[in-house]
């Protein structure tokens, strides 16, 4: 049981990593950036934008609510390795159970501005989108520094000593530090790229920590 808790816990959390890479190349290509259109008030620019690279959008929020959903059951799972301190596992367990719903509802928000209101650009369209895409953003940078900055966070100080090894626990404090920059960047529109650092640090956390629970899995 408990090389099976390492393996699979360890390939979800390498697999949702991985598909939010993957979900961000798309997001990339589609040249459009919600927040700093919100900085900018370019959201008329953003509608026509949007509706032209509507296809790549909808791929790119597919491939993230599958990362979140992956990451989130990898948390779940290796919470269940033995560790030393209880505490701390059930407050990851909270911050991602939390988090992957609202990451889900912030995507699918996002998203609408392409798919629903898109092109359309009257005065009336442009204060919805701005809206809409206000709550979106906000709602993902909050689950962005749940599940990738408090959740490696806490999980790390869970395992340490168990089957985290220091220096991972030490990049699971880094994560932390970065997810209080993100949440900077949820009440100040103007601190938007704050949020952004994590997102580096709590992937790669993500897929280091999976290659560690794998590794365990051989010994176990």
């Amino acid at each position: 049981m408990a090389k099976s808790i390492y393996s699979t816990g360890g390939n979800l959390a390498i697999a949702g990593a991985v598909s939010m890479i993957i979900g961000a190349v798309f997001w990339g290509a589609s040249g459009t950036d919600l927040w700093d259109t919100l900085i900018n008030k370019e959201m008329n620019a953003y509608l026509i934008q949007a509706a032209q690279v509507q296809t790549l959008l909808v791929v790119n929020t597919s491939f993230w609510v599958l990362g979140v959903l992956l990451m989130g059951s990898a948390i779940t799972i290796m919470s269940e390795i033995p560790n030393n301190n209880r505490a701390m596992t059930i407050v990851a367990l909270v911050c991602v159970r939390t988090a992957v719903p609202v990451a889900i509802v912030s995507f699918i928000a996002m998203l609408s501005i392409a798919v629903q209101i898109a092109p359309d650009a009257s005065s009336g369209d442009i204060i919805l989108a701005s809206v809409v895409g206000w709550i979106g953003t906000r709602l993902d940078d909050l689950a962005t520094m749940l599940i990738i900055g408090a959740g490696p966070l806490f999980l790390s100080i869970a395992g340490y000593g168990a089957w985290i090894p220091k220096w991972l626990r030490n990049w699971g404090y880094i994560a932390g530090f970065a997810g209080i920059l993100a949440l900077i960047a949820v009440f100040f529109t103007g601190t938007a790229p704050l949020g952004f650092v994590i997102i580096p640090v709590g992937i790669g956390w993500m897929i280091a920590a999976g290659v560690v629970a794998r590794k365990h899995s051989d010994t176990a």
